[in-house]
């Protein structure tokens, strides 16, 4: 009787489609390109000057101090004050959790939750009677 090696074939993603995916992913919480580079700079390098993160990414230098300005607004990245200036960037945790909360309040703002439970106002249709919370939730299989 003949054995028959069984042969298991499965698609490995190519490096670029797995960068796109990243890039588009990093995009939805960073909004631009020219900062989800920043942000990927940041996070190789450590800290850096405003000069080695222009120079680095390759984004024109106006573009980057206005990315830059915007994701210190944006608490992505913090400025750390020396001579000259560097910038370091949050962990990918704190992210997603900006994220979070971000969404969180888009959402309930969307449904005008927040100003009628302040107000205490009788609850109508079409406004329903509850608050979104995001939670984060970890998986029990990757704690062992």
């Amino acid at each position: 009787m003949k054995e028959y090696a069984k042969e298991i074939k499965f698609s490995i993603p190519e490096k670029s489609d797995i960068d796109k995916g990243l890039m588009d992913m990093l995009k939805f919480f960073l909004d631009t390109e020219s900062k989800v580079k920043i942000y990927l700079y940041l996070l190789k390098k450590g800290s850096s000057t405003y000069d080695s993160i222009a120079e680095g990414t390759s984004i024109y230098p106006s573009t980057c101090r206005e990315s830059l300005a915007s994701m210190e607004q944006m608490k992505v990245v913090e400025k750390i004050s020396g001579n000259p200036e560097q910038y370091t960037a949050v962990s990918p945790s704190k992210l997603v959790d900006k994220k979070i909360d971000q969404l969180e309040k888009e959402l309930n703002e969307f449904l005008k939750l927040e100003e009628v439970l302040k107000e205490k106002k009788e609850i109508k249709t079409p406004i329903l009677p509850f608050k979104i919370k995001i939670e984060r939730v970890e998986n029990s299989e990757n704690k062992e």
